[in-house]
C-alpha cells in the first residue's frame, strides 16, 4: 500500500491558487457540533470531492458553505469571508447549491425553472432588452449542456423523470453562472448510465466554462473519476486529503476510508 496523503500532510502544490479556503471550519444543528476544525482549500478552476461514510459531515460542509447552516471559524471565496452570510447572499458571491433531493419547482415549467435560476443575477439590472438577451443566452447554454431538458422546456418539473429533474436543479444553478458549484449527492435514486451521463456534463462544465466544483458523492468511484483533488472525512473531521487519482489508486486506502472498492465501486 502506498502512503497515503493524510490531512496533516502538505498537499501537492496546485498549478492554480486557492480559491475557496476553509480554516477551523465548525458548525452543527443546535446544540449538535457536526463539523469539528475543517481545514482544507480547492483551488480555482478544479473539481473537488468530498467522500466519507454516512454521518461524516459532508452535506453539513456543503450547508456551511452557502450559508444554509451557522458556522465559525473563517470560509473565504476568492478573499471575500462566506461565513455569516445568508444563502441569497452567498448566491449573489457566485456560489449555487444544487442539494440532495433537487428542489426543483414541480408545477412550473421546465423553462420556468431555469429562468429562475437567473433571477438572483438579473435581480439588480434594469428589466430591458439586455436582460432579456442575457437570459435567452444562458436558456441556450443549459439546453446545450442538456438536450433533454429544451425537448421539454414546456412540461411541467414534477412530471420528468428522477434523472431529468436533477439535470434541471443543476441547470437551474448554472443559469446563476456560478463561480462555485455545490452538488450534494447528484447520484441519488439515479440509474447507473443517467448517472454517468450527469458526471459527464459536470466535467464538460467545468473544462468548458472553468467552473469550480465541489462534489459530495457515495459513489466514490465516479467522484474520483471527475475530480481534481479529494477531501475525506470521517466524524466532522478531515483525515485523508490529496490528488483524487492517488486516492482512486489505492485501494486500499479508499477501503480503510471510505469503506469502498473504487476499483468495483462498490460498497461496505
Amino acid at each position: 500500500m502506498s502512503e497515503p496523503t493524510t490531512a496533516s500532510a502538505e498537499a501537492e502544490a496546485s498549478t492554480e491558487p486557492d480559491f475557496l479556503t476553509a480554516s477551523d471550519l465548525h458548525a452543527g444543528y443546535g446544540q449538535a457540533r457536526v463539523l469539528q476544525g475543517l481545514d482544507f482549500s480547492v483551488a480555482r478552476g478544479e473539481v473537488c470531492a468530498i467522500l466519507g461514510p454516512n454521518g461524516a459531515g459532508k452535506t453539513t460542509t456543503l450547508r456551511a458553505l452557502c450559508g444554509m447552516v451557522r458556522g465559525r471559524g473563517s470560509v473565504t471565496l476568492d478573499g471575500t469571508q462566506l461565513l455569516g452570510r445568508s444563502p441569497e447572499q452567498a448566491a449573489r458571491l457566485g456560489v449555487a447549491h444544487v442539494p440532495e433531493g433537487r428542489g426543483t419547482f414541480n408545477e412550473l415549467t421546465v423553462e420556468e425553472n431555469l429562468r429562475i435560476g437567473a433571477h438572483l443575477r438579473t435581480a439588480h439590472w434594469r428589466r430591458g432588452r439586455a436582460e432579456r438577451a442575457a437570459v435567452a443566452a444562458d436558456l441556450e447554454r443549459i439546453y446545450g449542456y442538456f438536450p433533454k431538458l429544451r425537448q421539454r422546456s414546456r412540461q411541467a418539473a414534477g412530471s420528468l423523470s428522477g434523472g431529468e429533474q436533477q439535470m434541471l436543479a443543476i441547470g437551474r444553478a448554472l443559469m446563476l453562472r456560478p463561480s462555485l458549484l455545490l452538488l450534494d449527492e447528484p447520484s441519488l435514486g439515479l440509474a447507473p448510465l443517467v448517472t454517468r451521463e450527469l458526471f459527464e456534463i459536470v466535467r464538460a462544465v467545468n473544462e468548458e466554462e472553468r467552473t469550480t466544483v465541489i462534489v459530495v458523492e457515495q459513489n466514490a468511484q465516479l467522484a474520483l473519476d471527475i475530480a481534481h483533488r479529494a477531501h475525506v472525512l470521517e466524524a466532522g473531521r478531515l483525515v485523508l486529503s490529496g490528488p483524487a487519482d492517488r486516492i482512486r489508486e489505492d485501494g486500499q486506502v479508499a477501503e480503510v476510508y471510505l469503506g469502498v472498492s473504487v476499483r468495483t465501486g462498490t460498497g461496505g
